[in-house]
C-alpha cells in the first residue's frame, strides 16, 4: 500500500486510519492484493451468527437502501456512524450501553456492509442527504449523533446544515480537517487518490484476517464488534479465502468526498464531545510526533466553535478506543449525555 508518508501519519487519527490503512501505519511493506469485486461468481456473503441483541432493517433513502441496526431503548435517538471500512457492526458493544436511557440505532452508508454500493454518491453532500432521509423514513425529529473517524464529515456538515435535527454530536477520533491534510491537498490539486488494500497472506482465510487486523489495531481478541464488522464487510470464497465486499473505487470516490468536504466547524452550536486517541500509542517517535501535532491544531480549531464543546483525551487509547477502551469512553459519554440532557430540562417549579 503506497500512501505518502504525511498522509500515514494524519491517519493515526483520521478518515484512512482504518482497517486498510493499519498496515502501512506500523511501516511494513507487504505485498498486497487488489480488490477484486465482481470478478468471482462463486464468491458468497459468509454465514456467522450474530450475537448483539439488536433487529436488523434496511430503508430506501435518497435512491438507495440503506441497512441500520436497531437494538431498541427508549428516550432520545442516538445514532451511530460508522468509519471508512466498517459498517453498523462495529458498534455491536458499544450500541447496548445506551438503551436503558436511549433508543440506539446504527446506520451503514452507501458503498458499505449491506447497504447499496452505487458508483456515485459518496461526496459529503450526498452523504447527509442520505442521513437527512434516513432519519425521515424512520419519522426521526431530532438525533444524538455519534461517528467514528470520516464520519465526522458527515456529523460536522449535518449538523451545519440542519441544525434543528441534531441535539448533541460525539466524535471518536473524527473531527478532521481536509484544509490543512496534505493528501487531500494533493487530491484537490489533480492527484487520484488510491484505494487502501490488504495484505495477500491476511486475506487466506478468516483467522488470518483476524489476527492481522487485531496485531496491527492493537485490539485484544476477541471483540465481537470487530469481527462483525468484518463478517458483514467481506466475501468468502470456497477455498476459505476472503475478499473485501467494497468495490476499490467507492474507497477512491471517498477519498474525494473527503478532500473536498466543505467542513465548518464554526457552525457547530450543538453540545459536542469529541473523543481523541493517544497519540504516543503511534509505532514510532516521528510520527508519534507528527500526530500529536496535528491533534494539537484539531483540538484547537474544533474548541474555536465555543463553550459547548467538549475535549476528551483516552490515554493509552488507538483509535477504536470505543473497543480498545469502552468503559471508560462509556462512562464519559453517559456524564456528557446525562447533563446535557439534565440542562436542556425546564426549570422545575417550587411549590
Amino acid at each position: 500500500m503506497n500512501i505518502p508518508r504525511s498522509f500515514i501519519a494524519a491517519a493515526a487519527s483520521l478518515a484512512v486510519y482504518v482497517v486498510f490503512g493499519a498496515s502501512a501505519l506500523a511501516g511494513q511493506q507487504p505485498d498486497v492484493a487488489p480488490s477484486t469485486s465482481g470478478a468471482h461468481a462463486t464468491r458468497r456473503t459468509p454465514t456467522w451468527t450474530d450475537t448483539s441483541p439488536h433487529k436488523s432493517g434496511f430503508v430506501q433513502a435518497n435512491g438507495v437502501r440503506l441497512h441500520y441496526l436497531d437494538w431498541g431503548g427508549s428516550g432520545e435517538t442516538l445514532l451511530f456512524l460508522a468509519g471508512l471500512g466498517h459498517n453498523a457492526h462495529i458498534f455491536d458493544d458499544l450500541a447496548p450501553e445506551f438503551t436503558d436511557r436511549f433508543h440506539v440505532l446504527a446506520m451503514t452508508r452507501r458503498g458499505f456492509g449491506q447497504s447499496d454500493c452505487p458508483a456515485t454518491g459518496y461526496d459529503v453532500a450526498t452523504r447527509v442527504a442520505d442521513l437527512l432521509r434516513f432519519l425521515d423514513a424512520l419519522r426521526i425529529k431530532q438525533v444524538i449523533l455519534a461517528g467514528h473517524s470520516i464520519a465526522g464529515d458527515e456529523l460536522t456538515a449535518f449538523a451545519a446544515a440542519h441544525p434543528e435535527r441534531v441535539e448533541k454530536l460525539i466524535y471518536f477520533d473524527a473531527d478532521d480537517d481536509p484544509v490543512t491534510d496534505p493528501r487531500a491537498q494533493e487530491i484537490r490539486a489533480g492527484s487520484q487518490p488510491e484505494a487502501p488494500e490488504l495484505p495477500k497472506q491476511a486475506l487466506v482465510s478468516w483467522d488470518a484476517l483476524f489476527r492481522f487486523l487485531y496485531s496491527m489495531l492493537a485490539i485484544t481478541p476477541p471483540s465481537r464488534a470487530l469481527e462483525a464488522s468484518m463478517k458483514d464487510s467481506f466475501l468468502v470464497h470456497p477455498d476459505g479465502s476472503v475478499e473485501r465486499r467494497t468495490p476499490a473505487n467507492v474507497y477512491r470516490e471517498m477519498m474525494k468526498g473527503y478532500a473536498f468536504a466543505p467542513l465548518d466547524y464554526t457552525r457547530i452550536k450543538q453540545p459536542t464531545l469529541s473523543f481523541y486517541s493517544d497519540p504516543s500509542t503511534a509505532p514510532d517517535p516521528e510520527r508519534r510526533k507528527e500526530v500529536a501535532a496535528m491533534m494539537s491544531s484539531f483540538i484547537a480549531r474544533i474548541e474555536k466553535s465555543g463553550p459547548q464543546i467538549r475535549i476528551e483525551r483516552i490515554a493509552g487509547s488507538h483509535h477504536y478506543m470505543f473497543i480498545d477502551h469502552q468503559d471508560e469512553v462509556t462512562r464519559k459519554m453517559k456524564l456528557f449525555l446525562e447533563v446535557e440532557s439534565d440542562r436542556a430540562e425546564p426549570a422545575k417549579p417550587v411549590n
